[in-house]
């Protein structure tokens, strides 16, 4: 058991790694295109159409592909302030109580955002500017979410297991 869940969570590691890649990649490009569109507004009257859809799209998506690297790298806010002289047997357990939360939390937000994505879909709302389909961009959000809660779910296990070794 305890194999498969290391397994697991390399493999959760690298495909993290990709997406949150992918995710710093389609920062800068939108940057590139906020830079190309505040100098053609400045110096010759013409923007990107439609520039502050693709920004709020992207960044929207950018947030969903960093979410799953930042808990691998425990890059979440921990407050240990009262947990500082702890012994590691109860910083463990509540490491892990910590995970179990987050994986319900993740869990919940990844239902509601299918739902909502099917709501979009189904409604077919649109931007307005250029008209994307929104429901597109609950795709990956929703992916990177389950992807999430298996990453906590795995963390949750693994840290019960150094809780009930230490």
């Amino acid at each position: 058991m305890y194999t498969l869940l290391t397994q697991t969570k390399r493999g959760i590691e690298f495909i993290s790694r990709q997406l949150a890649l992918m995710g710093g990649f389609i920062m800068i490009l939108l940057a590139l295109m906020t830079v190309v569109s505040i100098i053609g507004r400045s110096l010759f009257g013409i923007t990107v159409e439609g520039d502050y859809e693709l920004v709020e799209m992207g960044l929207a998506i950018s947030i969903f592909l960093f979410l799953t690297e930042c808990q691998i790298k425990k890059g979440h806010v921990i407050v240990d302030f009262f947990t500082i002289n702890l012994a590691k047997r109860k910083i463990y357990f509540l490491d892990s109580m910590g995970n179990l939360i987050f994986t319900i939390i993740a869990a919940t937000l990844t239902w509601q955002m299918y739902l909502g994505g099917l709501d979009y879909h189904e409604y077919m709302e649109q931007s307005m500017i250029l008209e994307l389909q929104v429901w597109v961009a609950y795709i990956p959000a929703v992916f990177c979410l389950a992807l999430l809660t298996l990453c906590c779910f795995i963390d949750t296990l693994l840290g019960f297991r150094e809780y009930l070794r230490s």
